[in-house]
């Protein structure tokens, strides 16, 4: 799992954002700049559900202000931007 940083905007040496802010289920998370896996955005959105065979999650990623998007499958990283915004959808496979 990523480490998930506490601080705010902090710059690295290229000026950039050492971390990003981005919105899981609407809650904004302040992590590492850099690739998010699948795994890490389902434990952001529930870290307390039950994971086991019955349990899935879909994940529907878009970039800020309208722009492409995807659908983020389990063992998959998708490379993040300030003010991304993730949906994470719990689902039981019966």
């Amino acid at each position: 799992m990523s480490d998930f940083a506490e601080t705010k905007d902090l710059p690295d040496r290229k000026g950039g954002l050492k971390t990003v802010t981005i919105y899981i289920n609407t809650q904004p998370y302040e992590i590492d700049r850099g690739a998010v896996s699948f795994e890490d955005v389902v434990k952001l959105a529930y870290p307390t559900a039950p994971y086991g065979d019955n349990t899935g999650y879909s994940v529907m990623y878009e970039y800020s202000q309208g722009g492409q998007g995807g659908t983020l499958i389990a063992g998959k990283t998708v490379e993040v931007k300030q003010h991304m915004r993730f949906d994470v959808t719990a689902t039981d496979r019966s």
